[in-house]
């Protein structure tokens, strides 16, 4: 009844038949209300459990500070604070032990249990005890008072598992489907003969219906694995044979998850081709690229890979308003020019941006974004704004902005960008935003790009190709190899077809106009014919080098490929590759390695579109068919998945893997509540049960004031023979709850700063 109430008054929410506000208030009190059954469930194991072990229960309490609404047994419900009545006096009135109560501020909880906090102090000798009553909670055992804390996290876990299992039997839950997206190139996977597209039905012999499915019963096996495979609709006479390999510490074949074609978010484009100046929508699906068809996100990713820095012709669906036709449209839209860096070993972010070079030509910055309230905002900075001076330094290098922002004291700085064909004149005041541990550096709130349109040289990298011409800062190509160049994709189109030769250079500096020549390296990729989608898989056999500095890295990584050439200069080298994602297998050719070929400068330099994770992955929604056992079974398997995810976390932050700012305060839990209820009843109950579990963790974690920390107590209690003295427990108590305060300032300042 109620699970169909609540689908069906979110179903009038979504399709606007409130106002705003009820819908906003009605969400406000499913979130709320979700939050305070957590908080109950956890008090309640310790309640239950007190009561069980011969405890007595002083107040049962859902929130903390000013107390709003109670009961108790004889005096009924009462409004305000009570008195906090002596044993004596309740049996006089014919009062039940506990009170049962919920307080001004319900994120949070207690269970007020005799002996527990109500320490004596002897005014004379300053000695400190607890309750001689052998109901109090420091009288009893060490295996009963273990008990007794150990249930609010197990309760908390309890509950996840039935709201997962909810969640199965009456809505399901999507899930990665068991399909193969991509195959990475010179993988087990690929030696097997998997291809993307492929759909697994067992691994083992034993069913699978998601993807995790088979990542977990691979990481399970031992040897090689047997997969039962469906191709095009049609199931694999026999079973593929793939013998994983270790990676990052578990077994993996080399697949991939499947994307579909639908955008779920839009793409940043150049300058739109010709006159079209609309372009896709997220929920557009893309059927073709150039006319070619595809499938899946990744065959996307290839296609723009291949463009040869032309305009691409998206052709998508559109399903039309209010369940109309669906529309086929093509859209002209330019890719985005991707260089990596050249650098070695580059140790910091503005080393590995001003190293990203076309054979030593660095571009101007261009603004990719704006960050909303900042002083680039109010500046008037906006998005593809390309910067042609930042205080006194004409075309500046990444490095420069940085360091002039870091330097500016919080003085306002003059800056000139090109706008279109206009330059517009503007002045930005760099700021520190509040930091409540050190001053943060200044900042400007800009996330920098390159500029791909006009192709200016905004600095030159010493021992290139270009630093040997001696191109000015400031100098815009005008031809390469006698044919005109308009913006960069023209400049890398002509360096590539031009690799080995010695080519004409024309660029204008100053208002002159200089004619010089430039030697174009050839490498392994114009020598060897390889696409701009080749993989390197290994060099005679090699796949990994050590570099000066002790890092190891390995191929296809160009650094990796660089050093394994350059260590067989004058020799002949065979070269194992895959064409593509979607041509796996791996290849092989024979390459005599010169000194002057062993960069693949070619494949530093790829287009883009859009990241993968711009498409839908394709799901499977998991249900418990109303059967109410695999129901349990999936929550019980959900909510262990979830424990080992919060504890990776957990151990992520303190072994310094992971930032506080991946964590999230009341504020921050309580927002992405809203958005999950605004999905629907079975989205915000999946919330709720991570959020309980995540609750469980932290509890249990060995601090002082948490679950985790009594235990530890207990532990060397049982251990000692003797209970840890009341002085050592009072101060660490208070030491934990010192840190605990300052942890929930802390990230619930974050939230709001996030906030706002």
């Amino acid at each position: 009844m109620y699970p169909e109430f609540s689908v069906h008054a979110l179903s009038i929410l979504a399709a606007g038949s409130l106002p705003q506000w009820m819908t906003n208030t009605y969400l406000f009190a499913g979130v709320f209300i979700g939050f305070s059954i957590i908080i109950f469930v956890h008090e309640l194991g310790h309640f239950l459990a007190a009561k069980w072990m011969g405890v007595r229960v002083d107040r049962f309490a859902v929130g903390f500070l000013y107390r709003l609404v109670g009961y108790r047994k004889g005096e009924g419900i009462t409004f305000g604070n009570r008195p906090d009545y002596t044993p004596e006096e309740l049996a006089a009135k014919g009062y039940g032990e506990t009170d049962y109560c919920l307080k001004a501020l319900p994120f949070g909880g207690y269970v007020k249990m005799l002996g527990q906090d109500d320490i004596i102090i002897n005014e004379e000798t300053g000695e400190m005890k607890t309750s001689d009553d052998p109901r109090a909670f420091t009288n009893k055992p060490v295996g009963r008072r273990m008990v007794v804390i150990s249930a609010g996290v197990i309760f908390n876990l309890l509950f996840a598992v039935v709201a997962y299992a909810l969640v199965f039997l009456t809505w399901g839950k999507p899930v990665h489907a068991p399909a193969v997206g991509m195959v990475q190139p010179g993988s087990p996977a690929a030696s097997a003969g998997l291809v993307a597209g492929d759909r697994i039905l067992s691994v083992n012999d034993e069913p699978v219906e998601t993807f995790s499915d088979i990542r977990m019963k691979v990481i399970l096996s031992d040897g090689p694995v047997r997969l039962q495979v469906e191709r095009d609709s049609a199931r694999l006479p026999e079973p593929i044979v793939v013998t994983p390999i270790e990676e990052n510490d578990q077994r993996s074949m080399g697949i991939y998850p499947m994307t579909t074609t639908t955008l779920a978010a839009v793409p940043r484009t150049g300058p739109a081709a010709g006159d079209q100046v609309d372009g896709p929508q997220p929920g557009d699906r893309i059927t073709q690229v150039d006319g070619v068809d595809v499938r899946t996100g990744y065959d996307v990713f290839v296609a723009v890979q291949q463009c040869g820095g032309k305009p691409i012709d998206l052709t998508v669906e559109r399903a039309g308003p209010e369940g109309g036709q669906t529309q086929s449209l093509t859209f002209s839209q330019w890719p985005q020019l991707q260089i990596y860096s050249a650098a070695e070993n580059p140790e910091s972010q503005v080393e590995a941006v001003d190293s990203r070079h076309i054979l030593g030509m660095c571009r101007r910055r261009r603004i990719e974004q704006v960050e909303p309230g900042t002083p680039a905002e109010q500046a008037g900075v906006q998005a593809n704004d390309v910067v042609v001076q930042w205080g006194n330094v004409l075309n500046p290098t990444f490095s420069e902005i940085k360091e002039s922002i870091a330097s500016s004291g919080g003085s306002p700085l003059p800056m000139v960008v090109r706008r279109g064909d206009d330059l517009v004149d503007l002045q930005i005041t760099p700021r520190r935003p509040f930091s409540l541990l050190r001053p943060a550096p200044y900042r400007a709130g800009v996330v920098f790009g390159a500029e791909e349109w006009r192709p200016v040289i905004a600095d030159v990298v010493a021992d290139t190709p270009a630093a040997e011409v001696g191109f000015p800062r400031g100098a815009e190509l005008i031809s390469l190899a006698g044919e005109p160049v308009a913006n960069w994709f023209e400049v890398v189109e002509s360096l590539k077809s031009h690799a080995g030769e010695s080519i004409a250079v024309s660029y204008r500096t100053g208002g002159d106009e200089v004619q010089d020549t430039m030697t174009v390296p050839s490498s392994m990729v114009n020598e060897l014919g390889l696409p701009p989608t080749a993989t390197i898989l290994t060099i005679d056999g090699e796949k990994r080098v050590m570099l000066k500095s002790g890092r190891e890295v390995k191929l296809p990584a160009h650094v990796a490929v660089q050093k394994l050439l350059e260590r067989n200069i004058g020799r002949t080298v065979t070269v194992e590759y895959a064409r593509s994602l979607q041509d796996p297998q791996p290849r092989t050719e024979q390459f005599a390695v010169r000194a002057d070929n062993t960069d693949p400068w070619q494949l530093r330099i790829n287009y883009s579109y859009m990241l993968i994770d711009f498409f839908t992955p394709e799901t499977v929604r998991i249900g418990a068919g109303g059967n109410p056992a695999k129901a349990v079974w999936l929550g019980l398997e959900e909510t262990g998945s979830a424990l080992g995810r919060v504890y990776e976390m957990v151990r992520g932050l303190a072994q310094r893997k992971a930032s506080m700012n991946n964590v999230a305060g009341p504020v921050g839990i309580f927002q992405i509540a809203f958005r999950q209820a605004e999905s629907g009843v079975g989205d915000l109950l999946d919330f709720l049960a991570f959020i309980s579990i995540n609750l469980a963790v932290i509890n249990f974690l060995p601090l002082p004031v948490v679950d985790g920390g009594l235990m530890v107590f207990l532990l060397l209690e049982k251990i000692r023979g003797k209970p840890v003295s009341l002085r050592v427990q009072v101060t660490t108590t208070l030491i934990g709850l010192a840190l605990i305060v300052g942890v929930f300032l802390f990230v619930t300042f974050q939230d709001i700063t996030r906030l706002f």
